[in-house]
């Protein structure tokens, strides 16, 4: 693994060429700041990128539209659905819909057994998301504006905190900081695996043109 950078970081995108990620940093007068980077893998290097990339990047082309409706909009997380809209979910549940010209189209939040689900991930006109205080990821309908089904909770060992979770054609990919794993889940059979395992907690996942990156409790690597 090759550690990009050991400072906690505030958000995590995938970007041409690697990723993208925000911090915060003190300014010349000592006041915080939120500063963006991009990682080019093939470079290896680091370089300072523009708000308006940062933004352009998380909410596609009406990010500014979108944007000036929120008053965060670094700790939420997108989802890019079919349709060309955007559903944005923050931790406390609490989840917005766009249309593809950046209209605000309804408020609500997904909560499941009463806590909050976060993080998203796209499975056609469904949204995927973790509960992290019930050992579970959620499958949500944004058409009809409920939790259709669950996978693991109860007396399942399948997550551990889940954190966040990202998908492709065939599967999810689950981030355990409770179990230092990373679990695939089928989505045509919904089966659970172990997909990585590391040596501390893993938060976060992304694949940005076929490399793989982590955000672990000690950094953010490239695998």
């Amino acid at each position: 693994m090759i550690r990009i950078v050991s400072l906690d970081i505030l958000d995590l995108l995938p970007f041409p060429s690697g990723i993208l990620f925000a911090l915060k940093e003190k300014n010349e007068a000592g006041h915080d700041k939120i500063s963006f980077y991009s990682y080019d893998a093939a470079a290896n290097s680091i370089a300072t990128v523009t708000r308006s990339a940062y933004l352009l990047t998380k909410f596609g082309p009406a990010y500014m539209k979108i944007a000036e409706k929120l008053n965060d909009h670094i700790s939420c997380d997108t989802v890019k659905l079919y349709n060309g809209g955007l559903f944005l979910l923050y931790s406390s549940g609490e989840t917005g819909l766009f249309d593809d010209k950046g209209n605000l189209l309804r408020t609500g939040e997904i909560r499941y057994q009463g806590s909050p689900a976060r993080d998203g991930a796209a499975d056609d006109k469904y949204v995927w998301s973790v509960v992290p205080e019930r050992d579970m990821i959620v499958k949500y309908s944004v058409t009809q504006n409920r939790v259709m089904m669950r996978i693991g909770g109860g007396e399942s060992p399948s997550f551990s905190s889940p954190s966040s979770l990202i998908s492709d054609e065939r599967y999810l990919y689950v981030c355990n900081p409770g179990s230092h794993k990373i679990n695939r889940v089928d989505l045509s059979t919904f089966a659970v695996e172990d997909f990585k395992r590391f040596d501390e907690p893993v938060y976060q996942y992304i694949i940005s043109e076929g490399r793989e990156f982590v955000v672990l409790a000690s950094g953010v690597y490239m695998l």
